[in-house]
């Protein structure tokens, strides 16, 4: 191996703008050689030399090398596709290690590792953080690429359900008038205007035409002229794009059933009591307040009629009732069931 470059193996195109191509081993600067001939001089060398063919440049140093018949001969077997080693033969006889013949008995009877049919626990802790990982969202899976090609809309400004159609803020430029049968270069009879019309068009004012042109006929299309007010018409389609201002009037469509709240069904309120089952009979006047004991068993209530009246809920049947001195206001039970009190406003 040629070691008097110490560049190492690195793209010899980076010195192409310096006029050096390395270092040697005492850290001097190997220059390039001075290269001054034109197509000229090298044609004939090209026919002069007998070792042209074989003289290749070495792009670590810079300088013309002769090749060998050794290293010619290895050049020319690479290009045929052969193995660089002249001695190296591909076609030597196999040699058969192990036997075509089925054994009864295996080659080695060791018994198998343990490891192989045990689980390694490395991997199970890799799999863990890995499903870990997927479910906290910090590795998300590849999504499938999608093989359907994408294609620019030109008409997504126009569809309300777009991007575009749903900014409210974009006020599309109002489009023009299609060219009708009178913009014609040979229009129908009845579009022509008659002398009368022609008159009448000439006294209305310009912004009271309906057309901008009187409707004529051509031969031909090449005799047709120039419109003379072609360079206005568009210069003041500009200046309404640009100057006149546009605003989008939303209309709000309510429909006044659509205001009242659905109410639902009562057969889908159930359950709900649609039977009377039991009756607290007893009172003679309004029953202002109840309340129930904390078990659940009995309640209390008090009423207008000077009475607090004790009742079995899950019988209706009034245990004992106690006259008071008026209008029971109020009653509430001890919510402790370790204390049965009741307090009665009066």
């Amino acid at each position: 191996q040629d070691i008097r470059n110490t560049v190492g193996n690195i793209p010899m195109e980076w010195y192409e703008d310096f006029p050096h191509v390395g270092y040697d081993l005492q850290g001097r600067r190997i220059y390039k050689p001075i290269r001054n001939k034109d197509e000229l001089d090298k044609f004939l060398e090209k026919m002069e030399n007998p070792d042209y063919w074989r003289t290749v440049q070495d792009k670590m140093t810079g300088a013309d090398i002769k090749l060998t018949d050794e290293q010619v001969a290895l050049v020319q077997r690479l290009q045929k596709g052969q193995f660089g080693d002249a001695r190296f033969d591909p076609y030597e006889p196999a040699v058969d290690f192990f036997s075509h013949e089925v054994m009864i008995h295996p080659v080695t009877n060791r018994p198998a590792d343990k490891r192989s049919f045990i689980p390694s626990l490395i991997e199970k802790e890799k799999v863990s953080k890995l499903v870990h990982a997927i479910k906290m969202g910090w590795i998300k899976p590849r999504k499938p690429k999608e093989d359907t090609p994408t294609y620019y809309d030109l008409w997504a400004h126009e569809d309300p359900n777009s991007i575009l159609g749903r900014h409210k803020m974009h006020v599309p430029a109002p489009k023009m008038r299609l060219p009708g049968h009178e913009e014609s270069y040979n229009p129908p009879p009845e579009y022509l205007p008659s002398e009368e019309e022609k008159l009448a068009w000439e006294q209305q004012e310009p912004a009271e035409r309906r057309l901008n042109f009187v409707p004529r006929r051509f031969a031909c299309l090449r005799a047709v002229p120039a419109y003379g007010r072609f360079i206005h018409e568009r210069f003041e389609r500009c200046l309404d794009l640009y100057l006149c201002p546009r605003q989008r009037k939303m209309r709000v469509n309510v429909d006044p059933e659509d205001l009242i709240p659905k109410l639902p069904k009562p057969r889908d309120l159930q359950p709900f009591p649609t039977t009377q089952a039991l009756v607290y009979r007893g009172h003679s006047s309004l029953v202002r307040c109840i309340s129930i004991s904390p078990s659940g068993q009995w309640l209390v209530s008090g009423s207008d009629d000077g009475s607090v009246r004790f009742w079995e809920v899950s019988t209706a049947r009034c245990v004992r009732s106690l006259p008071v001195a008026g209008v029971v206001k109020s009653v509430a039970w001890n919510p402790n069931p370790a204390v049965c009190l009741v307090a009665v406003a009066v």
